[in-house]
């Protein structure tokens, strides 16, 4: 089998890559891996890591453009779609992030329906979808009605309505908090805007990546899968970010920095999930959120001891950066 891995240098994209790998490694079939991501620094020291690990093709560039796909979806028998812009950077960017997230999905299905290909794509999407969730509510299910409320969500639903209809097969995993090992440098601005209330179900970005190394290769489709941790990792997220912020080094925030909603459309939009079925065709939870603190304080080794020492300046500056702290 032949596998294109959009995004493969990202987060998910190398946890993916890294099962896909292992499994060559321990199956007597070998899967051929093409991984698509752009090229910049950061995209080349992961992919240099991750050569260490065993075999596979780059292509480098975007979902934006046809001419690497052409290159990229040659022969391909099955598609692990990641390649996407991310909240928060989705509302600051617009038009980049529909051009990314669904004319990019819309061009794989045109390319390979050039090629006369007739992979099946299995796509990245989030339990966002569904809107914000007050706590009170039970775990969401893949049943669930959806409700996309902001750029973000309105993409990933396009997205998955672009790949049913596309007449391939396809897989459709909505996945819940999933962190990297280790600072991202991301938009740390966004963690107050998650009530220390609201329901969090941690999934390990290992795990993630089984998940869908295995929709790949198994005979698994048209379904939509919630994909988190389990009950194991259910947890609320003033558990999950005091955990995560002791592990890197910072330490809790006082809760005056959190936002505290007034009506149900004030909560976030995660919650537990209901991952039975996803679990049972799929095989993929193995780590706990302990695990992943275990391993986010390995990696990052000595830069973790240095936040320790500055960590009274870093809360003082992340209390100022939120939005319900008085000025």
């Amino acid at each position: 089998m032949k596998i294109l891995l959009t995004g493969a240098f990202g987060n998910i994209g190398a946890s993916t890559l890294k099962n896909l790998l292992e499994i060559n490694k321990q199956s007597k079939v070998s899967h051929d891996v093409v991984c698509l991501d752009v090229d910049n620094d950061k995209t080349r020291k992961v992919e240099k890591s991750l050569r260490q690990l065993g075999s596979f093709e780059t292509v480098w560039g975007s979902v934006t453009e046809k001419s690497v796909l052409k290159k990229a979806l040659v022969d391909v028998d099955s598609v692990i779609h990641l390649a996407a812009i991310l909240a928060p950077t989705t509302e600051k960017m617009p038009d980049l992030s529909f051009r990314v997230n669904v004319e990019g999905t819309k061009n794989i299905v045109e390319v390979a329906l050039e090629l006369k290909n007739n992979p099946k794509i299995v796509l990245a999407s989030s339990i966002s979808i569904y809107g914000p969730m007050n706590p009170s509510m039970k775990p969401v299910s893949a049943y669930d009605p959806i409700n996309p409320t902001d750029v973000y969500t309105r993409t990933k639903a396009a997205a998955e309505r672009v790949v049913k209809d596309s007449g391939f097969s396809w897989l459709i995993l909505r996945l819940t908090a999933v962190p990297p090992l280790g600072l991202s440098g991301g938009d740390m601005g966004a963690l107050f805007e998650i009530p220390l209330e609201q329901h969090i179900e941690f999934a390990h970005t290992l795990d993630v990546g089984l998940a869908f190394a295995h929709a790949a290769l198994r005979d698994v489709k048209s379904k939509i899968l919630l994909i988190g941790g389990g009950k194991k990792n259910r947890m609320l997220n003033r558990k999950f970010l005091s955990g995560f912020l002791e592990a890197v080094g910072i330490g809790m925030l006082p809760d005056k920095v959190f936002k505290k909603p007034k009506s149900d459309d004030e909560w976030y939009y995660v919650n537990w999930v209901d991952t039975e079925e996803s679990e049972k065709l799929l095989e993929y939870q193995n780590l706990s959120f302990d695990d992943f603190l275990e391993q986010l304080k390995k990696e990052m080794g000595w830069k973790r001891y240095f936040i320790k020492l500055t960590s009274w300046f870093v809360r003082r500056n992340l209390v100022k950066k939120s939005p319900y702290v008085e000025k």
